[in-house]
């Protein structure tokens, strides 16, 4: 692939669209713009979107005006939803992390600050990154079946704001109690696989659930996707995978499944619910993979691709 450097943009134009309902939407708007303006940044539309039409309609007719970079800001279900607008035209994506867990800004090695992020857009470049596929939706970070979807109940825009990143262990402690075991079959060009379980996760970067790798080696530009889940009926192996996640060893506990692959097919019985990126869009069975260096979106400039 070939790294385009910024200052290649056809003008230092872009387009600030954040959504407030995200944790520091609100908080960073106006920091944002006014940092962007004091760098030299022609801003020519900003928007705080207070739903999901008002950030769909700014989207569209910035990149229809042939804005050349539109920074977004929201967690990173704001970033999946906008992949529509992205993939497959010029107009560059810009991150501004203001969820919980920016697992996408992790991967792409942006900071969780307002100076942090905006260096990024105004010094970095034009960098590549693969996109998943979930029926006819694309993704950016996980789908995921099982206890993480019960989780994604919990995680709601009220809870993140009241509890801050610790509502992910309040959420988990629920999840946990809710979860029942479901047989679960996977096939791909690696095989066919079957087994009980209790979650299964499919990502395309290298971090979920906020700082936890989803395998060691996993990258969001290898064009491949990274599957694990949890094998059996035993709830106390979820203590076991909680501690592995620190450091992505999970795939190597005997309890757990796990394979790469460009894509495939995942059935469960009973039918479960399926989340993509925190939120629940499906039922199983799904069909999944990955469309390699779709995305263009500004990294720092040490972001290896």
């Amino acid at each position: 692939m070939e790294d385009v450097p910024s200052e290649t943009l056809s003008s230092r134009t872009v387009a600030v669209i954040v959504n407030e309902r995200s944790r520091r939407g609100s908080d960073w708007f106006d920091p944002v713009l006014n940092e962007l303006t004091r760098r030299g940044w022609t801003i020519e539309r900003a928007v705080l979107a207070r739903h999901p039409g008002e950030a769909e309609t700014a989207l569209k007719s910035a990149v229809d005006a042939g804005v050349p970079l539109i920074a977004l800001g929201g967690g990173d279900g704001t970033f999946t939803h906008a992949l529509g607008h992205f993939v497959g035209r010029q107009t560059v994506m810009g991150v501004l992390p203001l969820g919980t867990g920016n697992a996408f800004a992790r991967d792409l090695g942006i900071p969780s600050t307002v100076a942090g992020a905006v260096d990024t857009l105004d010094c970095g470049r034009i960098g590549t990154v693969d996109v998943g596929k979930v029926g006819a939706d694309r993704f950016l970070n996980i789908v995921t079946v099982g206890l993480t979807t019960r989780i994604a109940e919990y995680l709601t825009p009220d809870a993140k704001r009241r509890y801050g990143r610790a509502v992910y262990l309040v959420a988990l402690a629920r999840a946990v109690a809710l979860t029942r075991p479901f047989l679960c079959e996977i096939t791909t060009a690696e095989g066919h696989f079957a087994f009980d379980s209790l979650q299964v996760v499919i990502g395309n970067g290298r971090y979920h659930a906020g700082p936890f790798p989803v395998h060691p080696d996993a990258s969001i530009t290898e064009g491949r996707l990274h599957m694990y889940a949890l094998k059996g009926r035993n709830k106390a192996n979820f203590v076991r995978l909680a501690w592995s996640l620190r450091l992505g060893q999970q795939v190597d506990m005997d309890d757990v499944f796990s394979c790469e692959t460009v894509g495939g097919r995942l059935v469960t019985l009973p039918s479960k619910r399926v989340t993509v990126d925190g939120e629940i869009l499906y039922r199983t069975p799904i069909d999944f993979g990955i469309e390699p260096d779709s995305l263009r979106v500004m990294v720092p400039t040490d972001f290896a691709d």
